[in-house]
């Protein structure tokens, strides 16, 4: 029913546009009916000071002289990925749960404490090799998955309609450094201090709550607190025609069902915009 239609991991344009090579911290793997996305999170550069995305030229050559290469965050997505599949390998398909997701997802977190384990974590030059992911299986009409942080999946119907996609608890974070902290203290993430402050108060930190709903987010890093932000799904797939696994750099093509309509019809456009992406679609030819 559902066959792989489309599967790459794509450079920032502005890298590809200049002729230049830059780290590239997604990964994605694929074994028939199972796949995993993942996403490195963006580390400081060599020398512990904030990146960001560069916007011309010049700041695109400064990027790869400065970025980590290799890339902790590169092996903590490969890690996850090549995790997922090895260990759903395992399992017969009859024998596939929520459950059995779960456990394999928290497998993924745990192989990671071997890359950072040991490691000085100064949540700087120092921080935790770790990253956002979305794995799942296709078995006959269900979909098994999981999620955790701003990768994502998103199913779509034959018109292009939203019929499910996973939760982003980076928004939790993301509205309250909005809407509250900012509002009460000065942020600045150029400034150490509260590049800290995010990634050891608010990052695999469940206690976090504010007025008793949850303002954290996670990641796959080994820290145990991270098992906390892994979502499970069971979705069924009967008025699903298209199955989109994701890393936040393809969000923007996933807005509106314009947006997305002329991507998936005309994937090359996927190729000439944006940011690092991975993107993987399965079709379901019975639709």
């Amino acid at each position: 029913m559902f066959e792989l239609k489309y599967d790459k991991t794509l450079d920032n344009t502005i890298f590809t546009k200049f002729n230049l090579k830059p780290v590239v911290e997604d990964y994605y793997a694929i074994k028939d009916l199972t796949f995993c996305v993942a996403d490195g999170v963006t580390r400081d550069d060599i020398y512990g000071k904030v990146v960001g995305y560069p916007q011309t030229q010049e700041e695109a050559e400064s990027w790869v002289k400065r970025y980590p290469n290799p890339s902790g965050a590169y092996d903590a997505a490969k890690i996850v990925c090549e995790t997922f599949i090895k260990e759903m390998e395992k399992y017969e398909e009859s024998d596939i749960s929520e459950n059995i997701i779960m456990e394999v997802a928290k497998l993924c977190n745990n192989a990671l404490k071997r890359i950072n384990d040991g490691r000085d974590i100064d949540y700087l030059k120092e921080d935790y090799y770790c990253c956002e992911a979305v794995g799942g299986k296709i078995i006959d009409n269900n979909l098994y998955c999981f999620s955790l942080g701003d990768c994502h999946i998103t199913l779509l119907d034959e018109n292009y309609n939203i019929v499910f996609t996973t939760i982003n608890n980076h928004k939790w974070f993301e509205d309250y450094l909005d809407n509250v902290y900012s509002k009460e203290n000065k942020f600045d993430w150029d400034d150490p201090k509260d590049r800290v402050m995010v990634r050891k108060e608010y990052r695999n930190n469940p206690t976090q709550k504010y007025n008793g709903k949850d303002v954290s987010f996670g990641a796959f890093s080994g820290e145990e607190s991270a098992e906390y932000y892994i979502d499970t799904y069971k979705i069924n797939l009967s008025n699903v025609k298209y199955i989109c696994a994701y890393s936040d750099g393809c969000e923007p093509f996933f807005e509106n069902k314009e947006i997305t309509k002329n991507i998936l019809e005309n994937l090359e456009n996927l190729e000439n915009n944006g940011k690092e992406r991975t993107l993987i679609v399965y079709e379901n030819k019975n639709i």
